[in-house]
């Protein structure tokens, strides 16, 4: 029993820890890929919930701000081990969280319109060309012009993935203006962040301090929430905590995933533009999904014969977009 109590000791320790993070350091195209792949399962969650779970935006934005807490409680339970001393940089680390979480009640406000995942990822690709825009008014970052090209050509290729004529219809001033809420929330977020990280990272300070006092921002906004729209989320959490947890934590791993890629890329404006692959994962998860049901179980349903149409109906279009977009990757990285 000591024996095993001394492993689980050396495996919690901040070597352990310290491993973990330092696995993919000098990859940041590796981790940056890991969030939009975590969160095409989300999107999916999310569509579920918002059909039948949530009442409104109000709901999803304090579970999605309230879960943050998990990340928090960890980092503190290694905080003694961390090289951490408070910096005022932190509050802004604390800011950028706020905006996160607020961005994800314009993120729930488009899906409560129109419960269309296809649609809301054509707007939210244009975090290409805001984080870059942002970046450069507030703190002069210039990128090579290959580079700009490689966002363009990204950019392109998520819209052609995603854009049918049936999402023509649905697009509208009031939706559109919905979701640059979103998307220009997030983008501030990710570029105030990588300032955060740049800083501490100059000061020799533990990435997990600043994903720790982000993570407090975003559950402050959860929180926020709670009071100015005055809901109590336990009774719902108490009925889905299962499945509220299986997503959340998913989330939360994207996040930190999206957060880690922000630290070490060579510029925030190309995890920006990483993060538009989420069709593509959710394009993928329908396919596997797809084939598990027609060739293994052999048995199709509601569920089966809706993804056959979502995602073989113009699978050529699809499958060149892909294309289209690793191109730009490909000139990015």
């Amino acid at each position: 029993m000591e024996k095993n109590v001394v492993v689980l000791n050396d495996f919690l320790n901040m070597d352990f820890l310290k491993l973990v993070l330092d696995f993919f350091n000098g990859h940041w195209l590796v981790v940056s890929f890991l969030a939009p792949l975590l969160w095409a399962l989300v999107n999916v969650i999310d569509v579920y919930f918002v059909g039948g779970v949530y009442k409104d935006e109000l709901d999803g934005t304090i579970i999605s701000g309230l879960f943050q807490i998990v990340p928090i409680i960890f980092i503190l339970f290694f905080l003694s081990k961390l090289n951490f001393s408070f910096d005022s940089f932190l509050l802004l680390a604390v800011f950028a969280g706020f905006l996160f979480n607020l961005s994800f009640y314009f993120y729930f406000k488009a899906l409560f319109r129109h419960n269309d995942v296809a649609l809301l990822q054509i707007l939210w690709s244009l975090t290409i060309v805001v984080v870059p825009v942002l970046s450069f008014v507030f703190f002069g970052e210039k990128l090579g012009g290959f580079k700009y090209l490689g966002m363009l050509i990204t950019l392109i290729g998520a819209v052609l993935l995603s854009f049918n004529g049936k999402l023509q219809a649905k697009l509208s001033w009031k939706y559109f203006w919905i979701m640059m809420g979103a998307v220009g929330f997030l983008s501030l977020s990710m570029v105030i962040e990588n300032q955060v990280y740049t800083h501490l990272a100059e000061r020799g300070q533990n990435f997990l301090s600043g994903f720790l006092f982000f993570s407090i921002g975003a559950f402050l906004n959860g929180l926020f929430f709670v009071f100015f729209g005055k809901r109590n989320p336990l009774s719902l959490v108490k009925k889905y905590f299962k499945v509220f947890v299986i997503a959340e934590v998913i989330n939360v791993f994207g996040i930190f995933a999206s957060q880690r890629a922000i630290d070490q890329a060579p510029s925030v404006s190309y995890v920006a533009v990483v993060e538009s692959f989420v069709p593509v994962f959710i394009m993928i998860f329908s396919l596997l999904i797809l084939f598990y049901f027609l060739y293994i179980v052999k048995k199709r349903n509601e569920v089966v014969e809706l993804i056959y149409k979502e995602q073989i109906v113009g699978i050529g279009i699809k499958i060149f977009a892909t294309l289209v977009m690793a191109i730009g990757i490909y000139f990015i990285s």
